[in-house]
């Protein structure tokens, strides 16, 4: 496994997003820890989560599964605040200051750390940046119970206010091959000081063939997300199928190592209920993108973004 910087941690450039169907009540915890220990084992020290995931049980979990890690202090453990699970799962917004706080707190408690290395403002409005959120934030950093402070948000407006009010340290946002147009993002995010995490960074694998399978109640879940999230990129992923047709390398080895390649972020984080999943995508990490596959994905992007 490679490593970058993400602020003064040294952070996997592949990180693993531990959220979604992973912290599910139906999806065992028995399973869930085979993921993180087969995601450290390959080198990961990056775990992503959030107050609202799973309906608030991904917190929980990754909290239960990390306390018998013995090097546990050594993880990069970033979570959110912002969006909050309530009663039967439904998810609002309460960014006010004292939640804010309450939050956090709740955060470690759950996670079973006095440390949280990054915390986000999870997909936040414009009236939430004031210097009321701010001095909340900044209490909890100095405190020592927050390293850095982040923004995660796919909105270019929230973006464009989060790199100019300089009140932050890392900025999560998408970066795959569906979006090469967010490399300007990147890259200009990194010009205003701050560090760059990616979210969905394989794009929910839609162009994968085996994804298009349904096979059971895991995969028809995720179908079902993509159907409700990402029509325009599930119209976009019929164009992508040539990734399938590498001889040795799979579909999402190869939209992997194309957003490796680049060293405008710091990590890059996945989503995976499957050990095998885990080590299909870090057997990638240190190898380059075959030219001949990196020149139709531009192609294609082109195509697609002319389209």
């Amino acid at each position: 496994m490679k490593y970058r910087q993400l602020g003064h941690y040294q952070v996997s450039e592949v990180g693993l997003g531990c959220a979604s169907y992973w912290g599910k009540k139906h999806f065992s915890e028995q399973q869930a820890t085979r993921v993180v220990e087969t995601a450290l084992d390959a080198g990961i020290n990056h775990l992503d989560t959030g107050a609202s995931y799973s309906g608030g049980h991904a917190e929980i979990r990754l909290g239960r599964i990390i306390q018998y890690i013995s090097d546990s202090h050594n993880l990069i453990l970033s979570s959110k605040v912002g969006t909050e699970a309530g009663r039967l799962g439904r998810l609002y917004k309460d960014f006010r200051p004292h939640n804010i706080k309450n939050s956090c707190e709740r955060t470690l408690k759950r996670l079973g750390v006095e440390h949280l290395s990054v915390f986000y403002l999870h997909g936040p409005n414009v009236e939430d940046f004031n210097e009321e959120t701010f001095q909340v934030l900044n209490d909890l950093k100095q405190s020592g119970k927050v390293g850095l402070l982040g923004v995660n948000t796919f909105s270019p407006h929230i973006i464009k206010l989060t790199q100019e009010c300089r009140q932050f340290d890392v900025l999560m946002t998408d970066f795959n091959i569906f979006k090469p147009q967010q490399l300007k993002t990147l890259k200009h995010t990194q010009q205003m000081g701050m560090d760059v995490v990616i979210a969905a960074a394989l794009g929910g694998a839609l162009y994968s063939r085996k994804w298009q399978q349904i096979t059971g109640i895991k995969s028809l879940w995720y179908h079902l997300r993509a159907f409700k999230n990402n029509r325009e990129q599930r119209q976009t992923a019929k164009h992508f199928d040539f990734l399938n047709e590498h001889p040795n390398l799979t579909a999402t080895q190869l939209a992997m190592a194309y957003v490796l390649r680049f060293d405008c972020f710091s990590s890059a984080l996945v989503g995976s209920t499957s050990t095998e999943h885990i080590q299909e995508l870090t057997a990638v990490n240190g190898h380059s993108l075959p030219r001949d596959y990196l020149t139709k994905i531009k192609q294609t992007q082109k195509n697609s973004l002319t389209a």
